[in-house]
C-alpha cells in the first residue's frame, strides 16, 4: 500500500483535538471508574468526538465509522468505554497511516536568520 499524502494542518489540529478528548475519556474511565448512566454533557461531547473521527477517517474504507449517540437514549458506561475503546484503536490505525502524526515538529526559533529576536515573537 502507498503512503498516502501528508495531512494539512486543519487536520492535524483536529487529529490532536480528537486525541487529547479521547486521552482524557480514557484517563477518567481507567482511573476513576465511574458507574451508572451518562450524562447528557458527556454524550455531547462524545458525539463531538465521534463527528470528528468520522469527518478524519472518511477517505479511509478500512477504519471505522460510527453512529452518534442518541442524546434521549441511555447510556452506561460500560457502552461508553467499549465506544470509546473502538475509536481509539481506529486513532491509533489512522495515526500508523500518517506517520508525521508521531513526530513532534521543531519548536520555532525565538530567533531570526541574523541571530536577531524576532519581531513576530
Amino acid at each position: 500500500m502507498s503512503n498516502p499524502p501528508e495531512l494539512g494542518q486543519r487536520a492535524i489540529l483536529r487529529y490532536n483535538r480528537l486525541s487529547y478528548e479521547l486521552a482524557a475519556f480514557e484517563y477518567v474511565l481507567r482511573k476513576a471508574k465511574p458507574a451508572g448512566a451518562v450524562g447528557a454533557a458527556t454524550v455531547h461531547q462524545v458525539n463531538q468526538m465521534l463527528r470528528a473521527a468520522n469527518s478524519l477517517f472518511r477517505r479511509h474504507a478500512d477504519l471505522p465509522r460510527f453512529d452518534l449517540l442518541d442524546p434521549a437514549a441511555p447510556v452506561t458506561v460500560a457502552d461508553l468505554t467499549i465506544l470509546l475503546s473502538r475509536l481509539t484503536i481506529g486513532a491509533l490505525h489512522f495515526e500508523e497511516r500518517y506517520k508525521h502524526l508521531q513526530t513532534v515538529p521543531p519548536k520555532p526559533s525565538l530567533y531570526d536568520s541574523e541571530g536577531l529576536p524576532s519581531p513576530h515573537r
